[in-house]
């Protein structure tokens, strides 16, 4: 487990006598657990490259009431969990699109990043990729550190959309050009469409 902000975490699964989970673009996978005698399910987003092995990495937001945050919360390492799937998928082939928009709010970046790193880890692959990510705060950015990582490809661009952030000069520099403070509004998003043709994801 990696702590990411105060109340969500990044989780990381050995695979069941290894192997990997045969990924495709936009699936996700349904945790099933137990809580007081009652049954919970939830389907998440595997964040890690589609063609990793022996491993998944689900990204995972508790709530404070949650049936489902209360069996995360008792986890320790070395339990035994268990998930059905891999199931739904997004259809993608490598320079399908000219260019994609991606719009993503809190864990909703998840499914994201699997399709990001899949068009980055293909030197054929020239589709241009923008990504809005919306945050409470700079520190509520999820995956920080991929998420730059991804942007110094050519073909990627990264906004940052914070709500409730105070100022821009509070932020490390190299995000002040691309954070936006507030919410997404009509000039915001007609400021990026401008700036390419996207076919929204």
């Amino acid at each position: 487990m990696e702590r990411l902000t105060g109340d969500t975490n990044l989780y990381r699964f050995e695979v069941a006598r290894g192997g990997s989970l045969r990924l495709n673009l936009g699936q996700h996978v349904v945790l099933r657990g137990m809580v007081n005698g009652l049954e919970v399910q939830r389907a998440y987003t595997p964040v890690n490259p589609v063609n990793a092995e022996n491993y998944f990495e689900v990204l995972i937001k508790c709530y404070k009431d949650g049936l489902m945050s209360q069996y995360i919360k008792s986890w320790r390492e070395g339990d035994v969990l268990f998930w059905r799937g891999p199931f739904g998928g997004f259809p993608y082939g490598p320079n399908q699109y000219g260019q994609l928009l991606m719009l993503a709010s809190g864990t909703g970046l998840a499914p994201m990043l699997p399709i990001l790193q899949y068009i980055t880890e293909n030197e054929e692959d020239e589709t241009f990729v923008t990504l809005i990510g919306c945050f409470v705060t700079f520190e509520n950015i999820y995956m920080r550190s991929l998420l730059q990582d991804q942007a110094r490809y050519w073909n990627v661009k990264i906004f940052y959309v914070l709500s409730k952030e105070a100022s821009l000069e509070e932020l490390p520099w190299s995000y002040r050009e691309s954070s936006h403070l507030g919410r997404i509004n009509r000039d915001f998003l007609r400021s990026v469409l401008d700036s390419c043709s996207c076919v929204a994801l």
